[in-house]
C-alpha cells in the first residue's frame, strides 16, 4: 500500500510523527519504505533549508532510518503524554518520556551540524543549517530533535492536539477554531457523530 505524500506544512517534528496512518487495513509505517524514507528526507530537508557543506553525501544509510524512527517514536510518546492521547492502536513503542526525552537528546546533540548566518538578496540575513559530515539524512534528524526540543518548550506545545478522528493517527496544532487534522478527519468525524445518532435514536 502506497504511503501518502510527505506532508511538510507543518512543524517538521510534526511531519515526523504523522508519518503513521490508519485505513480500514490497519496501521501503517510509511518509514517502512526506504524509498519513501528518501523522499521524505529529502521534502523536509529542503523545507527546513538544511544545505550541504562542501564534501558532504545525501546517501541514506539503513542506521539513519533506524534513528529517524527513534526520534518519531519518541516524539509520539511525549505528545502522547502532552495531549492524553488514548489512541492504543498507533501508541509509541517508547515506554515513558524519561526514554523518549533521552532519545530526543541523543539525536540533538550531534556535532556535524550548525547554524550558519546567510546574507540573501531578496531575503536579508537569513539563518541556514549547515552541515558536514558522511550523510545529509543525519543532519535533518539532527535538526528535527532540535525542533521538537524548541516545540516542546514553546507556547505552542499547549496548542498541540491529537486528532479524535476516526482511524487517524496525527497530532497537529490547534490553531483558530480548528479542531481536526484535516477537512477529511473533519468530515469523518462529523459522519461518525451522525451515523452514532442515529443509531442512538
Amino acid at each position: 500500500m502506497a504511503a501518502p505524500a510527505p506532508r511538510v506544512d507543518e512543524p517538521a517534528p510534526l511531519a515526523l510523527a504523522n508519518t503513521l496512518w490508519i485505513d480500514r487495513h490497519g496501521v501503517h509505517d510509511a518509514l517502512a519504505d526506504k524509498d519513501y524514507v528518501q523522499a521524505w528526507i529529502r521534502a523536509v530537508g529542503k523545507r527546513l533549508d538544511v544545505r550541504p557543506a562542501p564534501g558532504s553525501t545525501d546517501g541514506l544509510r539503513l542506521e539513519a532510518v533506524g534513528r529517524l524512527i527513534e526520534v518519531r517514536d519518541a516524539f509520539r510518546r511525549l505528545a502522547a503524554e502532552a495531549t492524553g492521547d488514548s489512541r492504543d492502536l498507533v501508541a509509541s513503542p517508547v515506554p515513558d518520556v524519561a526514554t523518549a526525552v533521552s532519545l530526543i537528546n541523543a539525536a540533538s546533540a550531534a556535532e556535524t551540524v550548525w547554524p550558519e548566518l546567510r546574507f540573501q538578496r531578496r531575503r536579508g540575513l537569513a539563518r541556514q543549517d549547515a552541515w558536514s559530515g558522511d550523510a545529509f539524512a543525519e543532519a535533518v534528524i539532527t535538526v528535527i530533535a532540535r525542533q521538537a526540543i524548541e516545540l516542546a518548550t514553546s507556547p505552542r506545545w499547549e496548542m498541540l492536539r491529537a486528532c479524535e478522528a476516526p482511524a487517524c493517527a496525527y497530532f497537529f496544532i490547534k490553531e483558530h477554531r480548528r479542531e481536526w487534522c484535516s477537512a477529511l478527519c473533519g468530515n469523518r468525524a462529523r459522519v461518525a457523530r451522525h451515523a452514532q445518532r442515529q443509531h442512538n435514536r
